[in-house]
């Protein structure tokens, strides 16, 4: 049939024809940028000599293939060496650097020319940004307020409710498999509800089960359903505003009641040892690194189950340990470094405020730095076999900070890395102690943020009840890790 493209101009609305030749325009127009500086830059790379760029590519396809095959950063270094540059989404030269040693030599020497910032502000949220990417001059002073809240206590006190937390979910999955929602959403979204209340609990001191954990979950989806907010709107500044009346009142009851329901939490050790330092930043960050830290610890958990899905020996072992004397495992801990070794950590990002010269190349104002963290871990030298999961290497040494750094190398280093590996480490207690479980779907790996498992991975839970019911994986419970590869 044929089409009257007259009479469909004529039906639709004048300020969506408008909206849609804005947008085609807007389109087109940055697309020209874009290209336009990538034949600059390539016209740069050909004339420059001393010093030159980096070797690389600066082919349109860059980006595609970077977020397309998760080996493309490996197979680059490989091919150039440890030092490279490609061209970038953003119409920018990326220059990737490989290897903790010379990346920290890199941030030491060019400190003053180098800044770690979000891609997007938040300024509207939190009055003197993110502490990710605050002003140097004042960065290390909001760290110090945090890091003495941060230690690696925080958990302890909270043991015995949060894995109560995780039990209660893993339960509630495996009771509604058969009328719940499809199971990858109903695994994503558990894991999203176990991260949210387990962060709610060891930073603010908020009890899983209360009304206040509810209405604050239900805010943080409201804030950031989607994605980290790192655009912020005046309708994120109104939830976010509803959060931090909570928190304030939450504040306001450690204040007047040092022995209240209020658990240990990070906003209890800032109200208690630096109160005259709280201020709209301290609370603003302490909100966001809920926002931001839910996502990552969600991911975290989903590289967990998917990891540990893959290994039936693993879970083996460490569900012979948790059957032992002391109730624990070494291995669960182990587990988390391995997987944080082989996924979730990838880059730690910066952008050149002034051109400077490094290893004889010439890293240009504008361009951006990416330190290759998750190729960096798969040193060869550092780790054997360092593309297979073995936790156990964790168990024979501790690698050192030039060969592992998830959480990071410098000023910038997570905070909460403390916190986070033990969350993770209580998660895989809890789910191997009480539950076995067998995956129902999967699909390949896909990039968003950062790699993730596929969104079609899925697995069926079933609770532990007698020995005889634990599928084996053809080895005896208590045998040695190392026999279990």
């Amino acid at each position: 049939m044929a089409i009257n493209a007259g009479a469909v101009l004529r039906k639709a609305k004048p300020h969506k024809i408008a909206r849609w030749i804005y947008d085609r325009a807007h389109q087109t127009i940055s697309a020209c940028s874009i290209q336009a500086s990538r034949l600059r830059m390539q016209a740069y790379d050909a004339l420059r000599r001393d010093p030159p760029l980096p070797p690389g590519s600066l082919a349109a396809r860059c980006l595609h293939d970077a977020v397309a095959d998760d080996r493309y950063y490996m197979k680059q270094f490989r091919h150039y060496g440890p030092i490279f540059k490609l061209f970038w989404g953003s119409g920018r030269i990326k220059i990737c650097v490989k290897g903790f040693e010379r990346a920290r030599r890199l941030l030491n020497e060019h400190r003053g020319a180098l800044r770690l910032e979000n891609t997007q502000s938040i300024e509207l949220l939190v009055p003197k940004e993110y502490l990710r990417s605050m002003c140097p001059e004042i960065h290390p002073q909001y760290r110090r307020i945090f890091l003495g809240a941060f230690r690696s206590d925080l958990v302890a006190p909270s043991d015995a409710l949060l894995r109560g937390l995780m039990r209660r979910a893993f339960a509630a999955v495996a009771q509604s498999a058969a009328s719940g929602p499809p199971p990858a959403r109903q695994l994503y979204e558990t894991l999203n509800s176990i991260a949210i209340q387990s962060l709610l609990r060891t930073m603010v001191g908020v009890d899983p089960e209360s009304e206040t954990a509810a209405s604050l979950e239900a805010m943080y989806r409201q804030l950031g359903p989607h994605g980290h907010v790192e655009r912020a709107s005046a309708e994120h500044a109104a939830t976010f505003r509803a959060i931090q009346d909570i928190f304030s009142v939450l504040r306001q009851s450690i204040e007047q009641s040092p022995t209240g329901p209020e658990g240990d939490s990070v906003l209890r050790r800032l109200t208690e040892t630096a109160l005259s330092t709280i201020d709209e930043t301290v609370i603003g960050n302490l909100i966001y690194m809920v926002e931001r830290g839910r996502h990552d610890l969600r991911d975290l958990l989903r590289w967990i189950v998917k990891y540990l899905s893959d290994h039936p020996a693993v879970v083996a072992a460490i569900r012979a340990d948790l059957a032992g004397p002391t109730g624990a495992s070494r291995l669960a801990e182990a587990c988390v470094l391995e997987i944080l070794r082989l996924d979730q950590a990838e880059h730690l990002n910066r952008r050149v405020l002034q051109s400077f010269e490094f290893e004889g190349f010439h890293f240009p104002k504008n361009s951006w730095i990416s330190i290759l963290t998750r190729e960096t871990h798969r040193n060869p030298e550092a780790f054997a076999d360092p593309d297979e999961f073995r936790p156990e290497r964790f168990l024979e040494r501790r690698p050192s900070g030039d060969d592992y750094a998830p959480f990071g190398i410098d000023e910038h280093q997570c905070v909460a890395a403390t916190l986070s590996v033990r969350l993770c480490s209580l998660f895989i207690e809890e789910l191997v102690r009480g539950f076995f479980w067998t995956v129902t779907a999967d699909g390949p790996r896909r990039f968003n943020l950062h790699w993730e498992p596929s969104p079609n991975f899925a697995i069926e839970l079933k609770p532990v009840g007698r020995a005889s019911d634990v599928p084996r994986p053809g080895v005896a419970p208590g045998a040695p890790i190392a026999q279990l590869r």
